[in-house]
């Protein structure tokens, strides 16, 4: 989990001593996390390192540098190139600009159809707006946890509507919650780029 479980009481405001639901409540988290992750297309946001390889049809080359994008970002280091351990110092011998675009100076290729990478990327410490993302994730499976309730009856002329997709909370609604959530996890999306 990115967010703590005290965040997400005090998010969906319940009191922290109130611990009757905690387990619930950390199961919507352990939820919202893992469908995070898969809507960004990654396997976790905290800092790790990882193997990638890179097809030579991917690598834009010339006499001078190697140029190519890697899939998780940001990309804090190369650890390893091809099996050995990379020396080579940031920003020095090599850029990595937009979080993933790496340029290598005075690298060949040789007869190599593929590299190998070992590099660190992601976050040491998770930026607040993916732990709002998942606590907003987590918020709406409770939501529809709690939707096995009555929602709306009916009796001859009178009609009673609880809860509807055009809720408003406070004074946003339904829709402007969406956005803002669709705003924010499209700066964490994450796609294979080719150059």
């Amino acid at each position: 989990m990115y967010s703590t479980l005290a965040q997400f009481k005090e998010y969906i405001w319940i009191d922290s001593t109130d611990t009757t639901y905690d387990t619930l409540l950390t199961n919507m988290l352990d939820s919202a996390w893992a469908k995070l992750n898969n809507l960004c297309w990654v396997d976790s946001f905290l800092k790790w390192t990882q193997t990638e390889t890179i097809e030579k049809r991917w690598i834009y080359y010339t006499p001078r540098w190697l140029e190519f994008y890697l899939k998780n970002k940001p990309v804090v280091s190369i650890n390893k190139m091809n099996w050995e351990n990379y020396s080579w110092v940031k920003w020095t011998d090599y850029l990595v600009m937009y979080d993933r675009r790496c340029i290598f100076k005075k690298l060949t290729l040789n007869d190599r159809w593929m590299i190998e990478l070992e590099y660190t990327a992601w976050y040491e410490t998770i930026p607040y707006d993916i732990q709002l993302l998942e606590m907003m994730l987590a918020s709406w499976i409770r939501q529809e946890h709690n939707n096995e309730w009555v929602q709306r009856y009916k009796l001859w002329d009178e009609e009673i509507t609880f809860w509807s997709k055009s809720w408003v909370y406070g004074n946003m609604t339904s829709d402007d919650i969406y956005f803002s959530f669709t705003t924010l996890l499209n700066k964490y999306k994450n796609f294979n780029l080719p150059i």
